[in-house]
């Protein structure tokens, strides 16, 4: 018995060659009928067969998807009439159904790594080289559905070979919308500092590179620059350029150069060599010689990924050493993309650039392995802009907004939150107007209309003031979310909890009192946040100074633990811009409490024994002094500092003490490690005994300090000792970049 039945798939099925998948597996059980596009990045079949093979034929759609898809929903509506069609075809796109995701851009695939770099292919040494399994989809995207000439890929119009390609079912290019080869696509060129062409493209700019040059290279969301890491003079000039005096840079190399200067575990080069090909942390070697020391200084990691285009393929296989590829834009910008703007920035020796339009900027994602588990620092490139879940939706749709640096934005519309790729530092009114265009273009590709606004609590911040201007202009709710009940619900919504409690802890959030916390311990129960313990609230003298040169938070932190005479002489030994000056003024302020903001930061507290150990004494990036402790303090052994708790409240000045009565006894690095272990301990003292009292079964970390491994092992150690479940953010970053997502789980809950 013949049936008929309208089908309609929603999730990642646009791009990722469903239609292509579809229209096979129709001729396997001879279905005949359609596949579409729909314009909500869904796809709609009409098939027709026997009852047998149209259940079989479902079953494999259902199965075996593509490798790049994903199936959130598929309906069946099952047609009365029946009428024999011929064939199966992919019909022009149209028409809308139960919705739809966009798929990120994928690394390259072996397929077209090995045609990319085999003499006598058609594609051999053509640096766009992708199929309907890898290659951009996102950044080259302008609206849905994602045909062709949806995309930036419309300017080039395939050739005859490329078609023929297109139109086999047979060929893995069968349907692919980035179908290119040398003859018809976009292609690469070089041009020197004035803006003149150069012969021979990639193979000057490899020399170039040798020479110890600095190279743009525009890759899929963005643009880098790269030297070789190898070359001091190199990478202190592209440090000079980009007024980048310590942040560390990443570096790209094959799998086995960077066994030379990288330890690489399992899971790391699981992550490496997955499709999204993200920047992995890992651990340096301490005799590697073909990474300056000055790539990432002070500390005992680097960021790494593997080669994702053609063209980084055809660059190391000529070049056995690893690059330093960083963003080009310049401090708190956003990530260039533009051809001319790049030129016009002459922060490079020579430009080696393409004529394929960026329409969605996006910067790698960068990943860390810490308690054993992969989390993101950075969730850009590869993962956006698929939806992480949210297992408790609001009916309503919200758009957040995030906090201020590191910022991304997140569009909640039904269970699927879109969180965005990485926006950056707000502050920056360039960084605003890329954040207000990524959500113009996200609200039309995702076709949602915001009936919620969230944004964070702080006063001051332009996304606050940016979602004033959306709740009109939508004429929506405007709900402002405290930071870390934002960071809290970040793990409760990925983790679908209705209860727990969680240790929130970062540099600084707008406190419900006004002031600025940042080591907090929450629990989450029947619908209510309550703050049930936090770090000892600390005097900042000079305020935001205190942030930058934290000899200033040791003064503060200490200041009622000595004598005047025993403290002005720890002082003297730590680096203070203006000397015994400063530190005359310093101690004024904290006598008389002029221009001291107090905070319960627990990015201060690291700040403080960085400096105090004589490890950092300027914070010239964010998280710097932490990180460069954290690297000092690897391999050390526990001395077994006391941990002091009042009323759940973490006493930090003692532990400050007890550091420093320990400089001239021990090693720096068993301080170091002893600090973080005994801080770790404190909050997770308090945790877990608020968990045993409201009978809570879970207790996780979120917040910057969640980067650090001593830190998160030890407080899931303490509390699995307890019988408790640990949880850490997986889906998002458990830093800044991971508010807005929990700024929507916020909304959702109440």
């Amino acid at each position: 018995m013949r049936k008929k039945a309208l089908i309609k798939v929603s999730g990642t099925v646009q791009g990722v060659g469903f239609r292509p998948f579809v229209y096979r597996t129709a001729g396997r059980f001879g279905i005949k009928g359609y596949v579409k596009n729909l314009g909500d990045a869904g796809v709609e079949i009409l098939a027709e067969g026997t009852s047998g093979h149209l259940e079989e034929f479902i079953k494999a759609i259902r199965k075996d998807p593509p490798v790049n898809a994903r199936i959130n929903s598929l309906t069946v509506e099952w047609q009365g009439s029946v009428e024999r069609t011929d064939g199966f075809h992919i019909l022009p796109s149209g028409g809308t159904g139960s919705g739809g995701t966009i798929p990120p851009d994928y690394g390259i695939c072996s397929l077209c790594a090995k045609e990319a770099s085999s003499v006598g292919e058609r594609r051999y040494r053509y640096p766009l080289t992708s199929c309907t399994d890898c290659g951009p989809r996102y950044t080259i995207l302008e609206e849905i559905p994602l045909d062709r000439k949806n995309t930036s890929y419309a300017k080039f119009p395939p050739c005859s070979e490329c078609s023929k390609e297109y139109r086999d079912p047979a060929d893995r290019r069968f349907h692919a919308q980035t179908i290119a080869c040398p003859r018809c696509g976009p292609k690469y060129f070089l041009l020197d500092v004035k803006g003149r062409l150069v012969p021979s493209p990639v193979e000057t700019a490899i020399e170039r590179l040798r020479a110890g040059k600095i190279v743009a290279i525009k890759g899929a969301g963005g643009i880098h620059l790269s030297c070789m890491a190898s070359d001091d003079d190199a990478v202190a000039e592209m440090r000079r350029r980009r007024g980048r005096e310590q942040k560390p840079f990443a570096v790209m190399s094959d799998l086995e150069d960077l066994k030379k200067y990288a330890h690489v575990s399992g899971a790391e080069k699981t992550l490496l060599t997955s499709k999204e090909r993200p920047i992995v942390v890992l651990r340096k070697k301490n005799s590697a010689r073909c990474l300056s020391d000055l790539v990432a200084p002070g500390l005992d990691s680097v960021g790494v990924m593997l080669p994702y285009t053609a063209l980084h393929q055809m660059i190391f296989s000529v070049i056995d050493s690893p690059l330093v590829m960083t963003s080009a834009n310049r401090h708190a910008e956003p990530m260039i993309i533009g051809n001319d703007e790049i030129i016009r920035q002459k922060a490079a020796d020579c430009y080696l650039l393409h004529d394929l339009e960026i329409k969605n900027r996006c910067d790698d994602s960068v990943l860390k392995i810490v308690n054993k588990n992969p989390v993101f620092i950075r969730r850009s490139r590869g993962f956006v802009p698929s939806p992480v879940d949210l297992k408790n939706p609001d009916k309503n749709t919200v758009l957040a907004l995030g906090a201020e640096e590191n910022d991304t934005f997140c569009l909640l519309k039904g269970g699927n939150a879109f969180q965005s790729q990485h926006i950056g530092n707000t502050v920056n009114l360039s960084t605003m107007g890329f954040m207000e265009e990524a959500i113009e273009r996200s609200l039309k590709i995702i076709a949602a209309r915001p009936d919620v606004i969230a944004c964070d609590l702080h006063p001051d911040f332009n996304t606050g003031r940016l979602a004033a201007e959306f709740g009109k202009r939508f004429d929506a709710q405007v709900i402002k979310v405290q930071h870390h009940h934002a960071h809290l619900l970040s793990l409760s919504g990925e983790h679908n909890l209705d209860e727990m409690v969680g240790i929130c802890c970062d540099g600084v959030g707008y406190g419900l009192d006004g002031k600025a916390w940042g080591g907090e311990v929450f629990s989450l129960k029947g619908g209510l946040i309550q703050r049930v313990g936090h770090l000892k609230e600390q005097p900042m003298p000079g305020g935001d100074l205190a942030a930058r040169y934290p000899a200033r938070i040791v003064a503060g932190m200490l200041y009622d633990s000595y004598e005047q005479s025993e403290l002005r002489e720890i002082l003297e030994k730590l680096s203070f811009r203006h000397g015994k000056k400063e530190i005359v003024v310093v101690l004024r302020q904290l006598e008389k409490g002029v221009n001291v903001q107090p905070s319960t930061s627990a990015g201060r507290v690291f700040d403080a024994v960085s400096a105090l150990l004589g490890i950092c004494h300027e914070r010239t990036y964010e998280g710097e002094p932490a990180l460069k402790l954290e690297a000092a303090g690897n391999g050390g052994r526990d001395l077994g500092f006391p941990v002091k708790i009042r009323d759940g409240v973490v006493d930090t000045s003692a532990l400050l003490k007890a550091v420093a009565e320990s400089v001239k006894k021990f090693k720096t690095r068993d301080i170091a490690y002893s600090f973080e272990k005994t801080f770790a301990t404190g909050l997770a003292q308090v945790a877990v005994e608020e968990a045993e009292r409201e009978d809570i079964k879970v207790v996780g970390v979120s917040g910057g300090v969640a980067y650090n491994g001593v830190f998160v092992g030890t407080v899931a150690g303490h509390v699995k000792e307890r019988g408790l479940n640990f949880v850490q953010n997986r889906s998002v970053p458990c830093g800044d970049g991971g508010i807005s997502y929990g700024q929507a789980a916020y909304v959702s809950a109440l």
